[in-house]
């Protein structure tokens, strides 16, 4: 068991667990070798178990013959069984569980097949396939770092130890324990189903929906046998897990921010934390539709918003003016290129560094860089601005100035209180366009460039 701070230990009371099946291959990108090692997996609306279409769970299925084949490893037989998956991928509808999972079996069979054909492999060149993980074998010609086992919680010392590491999820095990994985790969989740369980601690019970079980390994747990496991509540999922599947481990929940604006760090299970790592730079919250009215309680994020709407008005110059192509403007974003895709997407890292302060220093940097090329280094993006219609003020006006408001159809820019004062409901370019199409009766279109 793990102590209450977080230390693992070996857990106690743990079922018979039938060992998954191991496959060779050389090394991939794919998310196959998916197949779950749990017979009680509940219905994971949370993303980081893979839903498992019924039809292929049950024992009946007429899928049965391609595990038969990977257990097998004759190489004429995979032939025929890749051509049979093929086959069963077109039937099966676009876009189902049952042809996602036939694709990855597919991916699968093609790796065997290749493994059988190239047997002189070493060992050091391939990866395993277990439960959608990609185990790597690892150097032990490493300083001795001491790691944890994710499977049995022991120590792994990579000088002595001989011990894999998922090239996807950074699972890692000693080679011992490779057999014993019960857990799916998370990255197969990710790349499939990128989304977060948005409700706080969704506490399904330990009794009605878990029987009492680890909900990843079946180790039997209870808060009042001492010869049992102490289960431990996964704050993310809200399912409870075994001391071996849960290490007290803690990390910040996005339920909690999004609705709470809480950034308290919570307990969560061994599998939920790989999640939310995998996930943290993805940007899969969109605000204004979760919680709109965070925007007026959060003042930070509120202005943050204003930058990124502007930054949007700004790609319109940036994206074709040849200066600031070769100069790699846009780049200055970094990973944050969403910032120039839309409004409205935040990834879990944009709204921690909000919280602490960092972004907003950030993107007021990058607003400058990019006001600074339109406005008064380049001549060509400056030549794109307006003059007020209203006024006559010869300044130059840019839809991502203050006190300017933009035409939501055709962009062009006046002073926020002459439009105010004219009290126009209607663009007076927007009406010469369409005038101008009703004269030439050409339909309308969208396009005002």
């Amino acid at each position: 068991m793990a102590d209450q701070e977080g230390t693992p230990q070996k857990s106690l009371g743990t079922d018979v667990i039938s060992p998954s099946k191991t496959l060779y291959s050389t090394p991939s990108t794919s998310t196959s070798g998916f197949n779950s090692g749990n017979d009680m997996s509940p219905p994971w609306d949370q993303g980081w178990q893979l839903f498992i279409p019924a039809s292929i769970q049950d024992g009946s299925s007429r899928f049965g013959f391609i595990e038969n084949a990977l257990s097998e490893g004759n190489e004429q037989k995979l032939i025929e069984v890749e051509e049979q998956c093929k086959s069963l991928v077109n039937e099966c509808e676009e876009g189902s569980d049952e042809r996602r999972w036939l694709v990855r079996q597919l991916v699968e069979v093609r790796l065997k097949i290749q493994e059988k054909k190239d047997e002189d492999v070493s060992l050091k060149a391939t990866v395993r396939l277990v439960l959608g993980h990609h185990m790597q074998l690892q150097d032990n010609n490493l300083n001795n770092t001491k790691l944890q086992c994710d499977r049995c919680c022991a120590a792994i010392w990579a000088m002595i130890h001989s011990w894999f590491r998922c090239i996807d999820c950074d699972y890692v095990c000693h080679t011992r324990c490779l057999s014993l994985i019960t857990r799916a790969c998370v990255h197969v989740a990710v790349s499939e189903r990128p989304e977060y369980e948005l409700r706080i601690c969704p506490e399904v019970g330990l009794a009605s929906s878990q029987r009492f079980k680890c909900t990843e390994c079946n180790t039997p747990v209870t808060f009042t046998d001492q010869s049992w496991s102490e289960p431990r509540l996964c704050d993310y999922s809200g399912f409870y897990f075994c001391p071996t599947c849960h290490w007290n481990t803690s990390a910040i929940v996005p339920a909690r921010v999004v609705h709470n604006w809480d950034f308290e760090p919570r307990k969560v299970s061994r599998a939920a934390q790989q999640l939310l790592r995998l996930m943290a730079e993805k940007p899969v919250l969109i605000l204004k539709d979760l919680n709109p009215r965070i925007f007026g309680l959060v003042e930070e994020l509120s202005v943050v918003q204003g930058l990124r709407e502007n930054l949007l008005q700004m790609k319109r110059y940036l994206s074709t003016c040849d200066s600031a192509i070769s100069e790699h403007l846009m780049w200055q974003l970094g990973s944050r290129q969403h910032f120039v895709e839309n409004a409205h997407s935040y990834s879990m890292q944009d709204l921690i560094d909000i919280n602490s302060g960092t972004m907003l220093p950030f993107v007021n940097q990058i607003h400058e860089s990019f006001a600074k090329h339109i406005k008064k280094d380049c001549k060509v993006c400056h030549g794109r601005g307006f003059l007020c219609e209203f006024c006559h003020d010869p300044e130059v006006l840019f839809p991502f100035d203050p006190a300017v408001y933009s035409c939501p159809n055709c962009l062009f820019a006046f002073h926020n209180s002459c439009w105010l004062e004219k009290g126009n409901d209607e663009c007076p370019r927007c009406l010469r366009i369409k005038q101008r199409h009703s004269r030439l009766s050409i339909p309308q279109e969208d396009d005002f460039s």
